[in-house]
């Protein structure tokens, strides 16, 4: 008697900036071909619908491929650390976004039968991620950064060009560094003017910036680092994150992390490129084998 194969399913965002590509179409037909599976189609940058189109349709599939952007796969790891352990599915990724940060954490191919062969393997490995205020992360981002994110979404997300057009629009916000606390498991680390936190669980960030080397998704533990600025200096790290070279900015280890304005501020957060709001007060805290991810491990 021949065993069925587990239920598959590929949820396909075309909100995603390069979903329509000839490359990710190509992806997406061979893995459904190779994994049997259900595809679902939606289009939308919002994360409440799309977190909603997924919740409705998850259940009973043992291993989901989502098709988006870095974006797009957080609302999956949301949607399944929510479920019960037993029922939690594996999770693939075919990139189709603009920065696709974990692409290059999970080092997926990018020729279509080889990403698709990738996901038919099924090599997966527990994954730990940040909880930022309860929201599962993969990487994300205090100051700066999380300006650019919501400004660059708010133009359209328009890939390169619409990259550019935010990091430009954004420098007025640079110069004006928020200053802030950060304490890291009940010790401050840094008091003063802030370009941008970043914590998580991978080194990476869009493009493959190194931006947080020392992050691991198995150590039980988030990475920090804090790049104060100013703007020449922050210039200088980013020469160093394109070229995968040590930052100058520390890492910090650590279980929690409390960040907190003091200047009246409210500072802006983004959680897996995705601007997700502003508060006085963030709370970051490592949230171990949080979801089970597909990769060249």
């Amino acid at each position: 008697m021949v065993e069925a194969t587990p239920p598959a399913a590929i949820f396909l965002n075309e909100g995603a900036s390069s979903a329509r590509t000839n490359r990710v179409q190509a992806a997406v037909a061979l893995t459904r071909r190779a994994l049997d599976a259900d595809l679902h189609i939606t289009s939308t940058r919002s994360v409440e619908e799309l977190r909603a189109w997924l919740e409705e349709r998850i259940a009973g599939y043992t291993t989901v491929v989502m098709v988006g952007g870095d974006g797009s796969l957080g609302v999956a790891y949301n949607v399944v650390g929510g479920l019960p352990n037993e029922l939690r599915p594996v999770l693939g990724y075919i990139p189709a976004g603009f920065g696709n940060a974990t692409a290059h954490l999970l080092n997926l191919p990018r020729h279509p039968a080889a990403l698709a062969g990738l996901l038919a393997a099924g090599e997966s490995r527990p994954v730990d991620l940040v909880s930022v205020d309860g929201r599962l992360a993969l990487f994300a981002g205090a100051g700066w950064d999380a300006v650019v994110a919501g400004r660059y979404a708010a133009g359209g997300a328009k890939r390169l060009r619409g990259w550019a057009g935010a990091v430009l629009g954004s420098m007025g916000e640079l110069r004006l560094r928020f200053d802030v606390r950060v304490e890291v498991d009940g010790t401050v680390v840094h008091e003063g003017p802030m370009a941008l936190v970043v914590a998580g669980t991978t080194p990476f960030y869009g493009r493959g910036l190194l931006v947080n080397p020392g992050a691991r998704t198995d150590a039980g533990r988030m990475t920090l680092h804090v790049y104060p600025g100013p703007e020449p200096r922050l210039a200088l790290e980013a020469v160093r994150w394109a070229a995968h070279r040590r930052p100058s900015a520390g890492a910090v280890h650590a279980q929690a992390a409390v960040v907190t304005s003091l200047d009246g501020r409210s500072i802006p957060v983004q959680a897996d490129g995705d601007l997700i709001g502003e508060a006085a007060e963030w709370r970051f805290a490592v949230r171990p084998a949080a979801v089970r991810l597909i990769g060249r491990w």
